[in-house]
C-alpha cells in the first residue's frame, strides 16, 4: 500500500511538471530537455500499474512481463536526461544530446532481458523477484539493471553540484534514494537467489528508491520557482535600464548584442548607462548607482543548470 502512494506520488508530482512546465518547454528549446525527462518518467511510472492494469498494458507486448523491459529503459533514460537538463550546455538541444551512453545501456538491457529469461511467465508486478528463486538469468538481468540505474544515479548526483543550494540539496537526497535503492535491491536478488531472502533487506526498495524520485521531483519544482524569480528579477531590472538610458539619452549599441538573451542585453545596458556617465561628466545619481550596483549583482549570480 505504501508503495503504491509513493509511486503515485511521483506520478503526480512529474504529471504536474508535465502540464506546468509545457509552455516554457516550447518556448525554450533547452527546456525540452527537462520536460521530456518528466514526460518519460511519467510514463515509466504508469507502467507499474497503479493506474492502468499490468495485463492491459503488457498485453499488446506478449503478455509475458517485456513491459518490465519497456519500465526499466524509461525510467534510465528519464534519468540520464535529467542530467543532461543540469549540465548540459544553454545551447543544447534534445537531438544535439550524446546518446550513445543512454542507447548503449537500453540495448544492453534489452539483450540480456530475452537471452536471460527466455521464459518469463504472466504479467506481474514482482515477477523479477519471483523468478530470481529459481532463475540465475532472472537475478543476472536484475543486477545489470539495478547496476545501471545505480550508475546514472551516481551521474545524477554528481550533476547536481551545478544547481542552486536549496535544489541541489533535494536532488541530490533523490539520487542517493535511486542509488540506495538499487544497491539494496541487488543485495535482496542476490539473497534470494543463493542465500536466504531478508524481509527486511525486500522490503528497502520501494521506499528509499521512490521516496528518492519524490525527492527529485520536489526539487525540481524548487528550481523552476527560483529559477522563474531570477527570470522576473532580471526582466524588472532590464526595464528599469532601458527607462534609465532613454531618460539618460545614452548611446546603446545595437545589433546582436540587444538582440541576444536577457542578461546579454542587461549587460549591454548597464555598460552604456556607465560610459554615458563618464563621456558627459553627470555623475549618477543615488539611486542610478544602485540600479547598477543590482544589475551587477544579477549578472554575477551563481549560475546553475536548470532541470525545470
Amino acid at each position: 500500500m505504501v508503495t503504491m502512494l509513493l509511486i503515485d506520488a511521483a506520478l503526480v508530482g512529474l504529471a504536474l511538471v508535465v502540464i506546468l512546465r509545457a509552455r516554457v518547454a516550447w518556448r525554450q528549446p533547452r527546456a525540452r530537455i527537462a520536460w521530456l525527462a518528466a514526460l518519460l518518467g511519467v510514463i515509466a511510472l504508469l507502467t507499474q500499474g497503479t493506474v492502468i492494469p499490468l495485463a492491459t498494458l503488457d498485453s499488446p507486448l506478449g503478455g509475458t512481463n517485456v513491459l518490465k523491459l519497456v519500465q526499466n529503459v524509461l525510467t534510465m533514460v528519464a534519468l540520464w536526461l535529467g542530467i543532461q537538463a543540469g549540465t548540459a550546455p544553454a545551447s543544447a538541444r534534445i537531438r544535439t544530446l550524446r546518446w550513445g551512453f543512454p542507447l548503449t545501456l537500453a540495448a544492453l538491457f534489452a539483450v540480456v532481458f530475452f537471452v536471460a529469461m527466455p521464459e518469463r511467465g504472466p504479467s506481474s508486478f514482482l515477477f523479477l523477484e519471483t523468478a530470481a528463486h529459481t532463475s540465475t538469468g532472472a537475478w543476472a538481468y536484475g543486477i545489470l539493471h539495478m547496476s545501471g540505474i545505480a550508475l546514472v544515479g551516481v551521474l545524477l548526483f554528481r550533476s547536481a553540484r551545478t544547481s542552486l543550494p536549496v535544489a541541489r540539496r533535494l536532488f541530490r537526497v533523490g539520487a542517493a534514494g535511486i542509488v540506495l535503492g538499487c544497491l539494496s535491491e541487488v543485495v535482496d536478488l542476490t539473497l534470494t537467489r543463493f542465500f536466504v531472502p531478508n524481509a527486511v533487506v525486500s522490503a528497502l526498495f520501494d521506499p528509499l528508491f521512490y521516496l528518492g524520485v519524490v525527492s527529485f521531483v520536489i526539487g525540481i519544482f524548487v528550481a523552476s520557482r527560483t529559477t522563474a524569480g531570477i527570470r522576473r528579477r532580471g526582466e524588472d531590472l532590464l526595464a528599469r535600464a532601458e527607462r534609465l538610458a532613454r531618460e539618460r539619452a545614452a548611446s546603446v549599441p545595437v545589433g546582436p548584442a540587444m538582440a541576444g538573451d536577457l542578461d546579454t542585453r542587461l549587460h549591454t545596458l548597464r555598460v552604456a548607462i556607465e560610459d554615458d556617465a563618464i563621456a558627459s561628466s553627470t555623475p549618477l545619481r543615488g539611486e542610478e548607482r544602485a540600479l547598477l550596483d543590482a544589475i551587477d549583482t544579477h549578472l554575477t549570480r551563481p549560475t546553475s543548470g536548470d532541470r525545470a
